[in-house]
């Protein structure tokens, strides 16, 4: 594995050197080991701080400056029905090749490589098993993204620096999350009841400045969401995993939000840099859903249009210059010829992620809205989730709505929304004309099919901006009711028949530097013999077209 194996333990010292200075470190004396750049240097406990830092905010570089463009834009955002983007290639799902294989390598050649070194660190050194615990909750969170992405990936092994390093099927890489987080939990817990204000990693922790309590809610709600992503595969063990993440503490308020800071210059927030591009826009499912809906987030998400001098050049179509002053979203796969001056003429991204807050605006990473749709899916499935699908359904439209409008929002005027009949209306699209996404209200229904798209469209809604998890739970579901692409340019892609990409294929560099991991992999996946766009993953039981 060229890009895992080249950047073996004993090298990591380079990274370090070039690297983990004060923006990724808050330890105390870190110029006493950092100062001389030209020698190599053991690195250690006193590392583990910066070593986490940089851990954390290169494990999630798909979200940062650094690789927002190619990840984010150019698979996630379109293809969970978030934004509709100017990459008219991605967009109509020919996804760039270079750039997939960018987000598959950067995770392991940037992110994995501090974090195994803190777990290396903690695993010989005695007196640091909350930091031991607390990194192996980041690696779950790291890598199942990769695993949503690909299926079968290096878990085990990952970071073993070792010549070959072999894939794990998909469901051993669950099972070995699962495995990890309960281990994490455990010892966590553990130190908790030693000190009730344990903390691991201080400052040098981006998201949690150390707080050994709100990791433990993290990781139960991590293990929950991965429960629920296998429950149409494996129903019996995603209730046992289930029950046992609510058994402990959950993330339940907007105050265990798991967001990373970037209030440097060296690091950044990956959506407010490509918000002056004008390449990112609202969707027409988004629009029929929080324009029907009268939903209090969308002033958040997104901005509306503003006059622009190009929607007065002779010829702008005047539907499209009438758009100013409102909310509007493009169709997911529209015509590859579109004028890009049309783009102005919807709704951009919301106000907090101008390009003037990339150093401000926090990185999300996971809401504690969240934990009421997974638990309200729990307990419309059967499960002991310690209360009923209709309570969490709400309280999780209430936490979301709370965690975007703050204080700038009444309680009376939030219930209004819980018990409102809207329902989403048909988008106000200039090229394309389309029925309301769904009849389904908020208020929840006495129908059973009904409550689960309801719990899912609300889900996918309090999940934003995190694409990559609507993503996975679109795959698995297929819900919400997104509008299909309107075009395909991947031949692979048939709409006519209903497909989706569900997947995405193994980077050109494994396929160079060890075939055989990469050909065994691919044995791994459903169909057994190609790698492909189309593929579904372990836990998606769709059948992908007709």
């Amino acid at each position: 594995m060229k890009i895992i194996n080249k950047i073996k333990v004993k090298f990591l010292v380079l990274i370090l050197l070039l690297g983990l200075l004060l923006p990724y470190s808050c330890t105390e004396n870190f110029e006493e080991y950092n100062t001389d750049k030209t020698e190599l240097m053991e690195v250690g406990p006193k590392q583990l701080s910066g070593l986490f830092s940089m851990a954390q905010y290169q494990g999630c570089n798909w979200l940062t400056t650094d690789n927002y463009a190619r990840m984010s834009i150019g698979v996630g955002l379109h293809l969970c029905g978030y934004i509709s983007s100017y990459f008219t290639p991605q967009e109509n799902n020919e996804l760039r090749k270079g750039w997939c294989d960018s987000g598959f390598e950067k995770m392991y050649s940037k992110g994995i490589p501090p974090l195994q070194q803190v777990i290396s660190i903690t695993e010989a050194n005695e007196g640091y098993d909350k930091e031991h615990a607390v990194a192996l909750i980041w690696k779950v969170w790291m890598l199942h993204q990769v695993t949503d992405l690909w299926g079968p990936i290096p878990y085990a092994n990952a970071g073993s620096g070792d010549e070959t390093v072999p894939y794990d099927s998909q469901k051993d890489v669950y099972y070995q999350m699962f495995d990890d987080l309960d281990e994490a939990v455990n010892a966590l817990n553990d130190a908790l009841d030693s000190d009730s204000n344990a903390n691991a990693f201080g400052g040098g922790d981006l998201i949690y400045s150390g707080d050994v309590k709100k990791w433990v809610k993290f990781a139960n709600t991590l293990r929950l969401r991965l429960a629920i992503r296998i429950s149409n595969i494996e129903p019996s063990k995603a209730k046992t995993e289930a029950e046992a993440a609510v058994a402990g503490e959950t993330m339940d308020t907007n105050d265990d939000d798991a967001l990373l800071a970037v209030e440097t210059l060296e690091r950044g927030n990956g959506i407010p840099r490509v918000a002056a591009w004008y390449q990112t826009l609202m969707t027409s499912s988004m629009e029929s859903v929080m324009k029907g809906y009268q939903d209090p987030r969308m002033q958040e998400f997104f901005s509306i249009v503003e006059d622009d001098e190009s929607f007065h050049v002779e010829g702008y179509p005047e539907e499209l210059a009438a758009n100013v002053g409102g909310y509007h979203g493009m169709a997911n796969g529209y015509e590859t010829s579109i004028e890009k001056a049309y783009f102005k003429s919807y709704s951009n991204y919301g106000p907090r992620f101008q390009s003037e807050y990339q150093y401000v605006t926090p990185i999300n990473i996971m809401h504690s809205a969240e934990t009421y749709f997974l638990k309200a899916e729990g307990a419309w499935l059967g499960w002991n989730m310690g209360g009923t699908a209709e309570e969490f359904y709400e309280k999780g439209i209430e936490v979301s709505i709370v965690q975007w409008r703050e204080d700038n929002i009444s309680s009376d005027s939030i219930q209004s929304y819980i018990n409102s009949t809207n329902v989403p209306v048909a988008p106000n699209n200039y090229l394309y004309y389309d029925e309301p996404m769904t009849d389904i209200p908020v208020k929840f229904a006495t129908d059973s099919e009904k409550q689960y798209e309801q719990i899912l469209t609300q889900k996918w809604l309090a999940l934003w901006p995190i694409s990559f998890e609507a993503y996975s739970e679109y795959r698995r579901t297929r819900l919400p009711k997104i509008y299909a692409k309107k075009h395909s340019s991947n031949a692979d892609i048939d709409l006519s028949k209903g497909m989706i990409v569900t997947r995405l294929t193994y980077t050109d560099d494994e396929y160079a530097s060890q075939p055989e991991e990469v050909g065994k992999a691919i044995s791994l996946l459903y169909n057994g013999n190609e790698d492909n766009y189309y593929t579904p993953l372990w836990w998606d039981t769709n059948t992908n077209g007709n």
